[in-house]
């Protein structure tokens, strides 16, 4: 009886024991698996991720558009932000029925039936002075979507806003810079992300910031340090991580010497006066600027090493043609532009974007809001 016993023990033991390192080894496993799909996931998905993390309220006005009914019923199944839609609600209706797109879930605001339209024409006429002093014609430029959404967010009824689907970048960023302050810098540009590992890169992650490819056509020096001191500032409020910035030029360290190139030059110098723990350097070529091998020989004395996660373009025509080639002509991952310092988050989609490209601008956005609201961004 006693032998019996003992056998029957030492099988419990030895179940147990077997248990327990099932339980340790699937606890291992799968905190090594949340660590490996952090580092798996590219930079959209963690995006993704964060903007569920602490939702946001977005206004999209162009809300005729299908391929934003569409993205906004994309990002309210992804849980990744609460949705506005801007418009007359029986036009927005009829498209999504067209369209097949469910839209229940998303609250529907008509400027013709809101009982707030007399106070935004108020706040309208109070900070543009310049446009209109007749209350009945500013009611009127209120009541067109475009404007009343971003009213909405000026209001805090709404953490951020997105147009341009419909609109071109004036139309779109020209009253939201009467109606929002900029903060952190002196002047509103924009960013845009790039995804493209290579080995031979020195910005191992494979993810850039370029600047500036939609707004400021020619920015002098001070401008291009501004926007330089900006887009290090998104880098960290979207990735948490150390920017890295290089001032692009057809010239590195002065190897050609012309007005274009001077200015490059000076905005770097510039940009050390103003944030002087930044990492940067120009005026540089891109391959100085982006791979060590190269900068070794072009650049030796960089502190990038040919590391930089933070591109500056030294005008509109540089970045514009540069972000067309890679979005056309690549297959690179392209996000964005997104508007940075301002009060608010407010971004600009281009005209040819896809309902699947606005679906990650509201992600985006909705990071760009919570980093806005915790002091992160600017």
């Amino acid at each position: 009886m006693c032998r019996f016993s003992n056998r029957k023990n030492k099988k419990i033991l030895v179940f147990s024991w077997k248990i327990w390192n099932y339980v340790i080894y699937f606890s291992c496993y799968n905190l090594f698996k949340r660590k490996v799909d952090h580092f798996i996931m590219g930079f959209i998905e963690n995006i993704i991720e964060k903007a569920k993390s602490d939702k946001k309220t977005v206004v999209l006005s162009e809300a005729t558009d299908k391929r934003i009914l569409k993205a906004a019923n994309m990002a309210i199944d992804a849980g990744t932000a609460d949705i506005i839609l801007v418009g007359n609600e029986n036009e927005i209706k009829k498209v999504a029925l067209e369209n097949d797109i469910d839209i229940s879930k998303a609250k529907i605001v008509d400027p013709e039936k809101s009982k707030k339209i007399d106070e935004y024409t108020k706040k309208y006429l109070e900070l543009n002075k310049n446009a209109t002093e007749d209350f009945e014609e500013a009611k009127k430029i209120v009541l067109d979507p475009l404007i009343f959404g971003m009213m909405m967010v000026k209001f805090e009824e709404a953490d951020a806003y997105i147009a341009g689907a419909t609109h071109s970048t004036k139309e779109v960023l020209q009253p939201t810079m009467k109606l929002f302050k900029t903060i952190g810098t002196r002047i509103l540009s924009t960013v845009t992300m790039i995804e493209y590992k290579h080995k031979d890169f020195g910005n191992k992650d494979g993810l850039f910031y370029i600047s500036d490819c939609a707004l400021n056509s020619e920015p002098g020096y001070l401008a291009l340090a501004e926007i330089a001191k900006a887009t290090a500032n998104s880098c960290r409020g979207f990735s948490g991580q150390d920017p890295k910035v290089a001032f692009l030029s057809f010239s590195t360290h002065g190897s050609a010497s012309t007005k274009s190139t001077e200015k490059v030059a000076k905005a770097a110098e510039r940009l050390k006066k103003i944030a002087p723990n930044l990492i940067s350097d120009g005026e540089l070529q891109m391959d100085a600027a982006i791979m060590p091998e190269v900068a070794k020989m072009k650049a030796p004395n960089s502190p990038l090493k040919g590391e930089a996660n933070v591109l500056i373009f030294p005008d509109i025509n540089a970045g514009n043609i540069s972000y067309k080639i890679f979005e056309r002509f690549s297959n690179v991952k392209l996000y964005g532009p997104v508007c940075q310092g301002l009060e608010k988050a407010i971004t600009d989609l281009s005209r040819a974007c896809s309902a699947e490209r606005v679906f990650d601008t509201i992600a985006l956005t909705v990071v760009q809001a919570q980093a806005l609201e915790k002091g992160d961004i600017n």
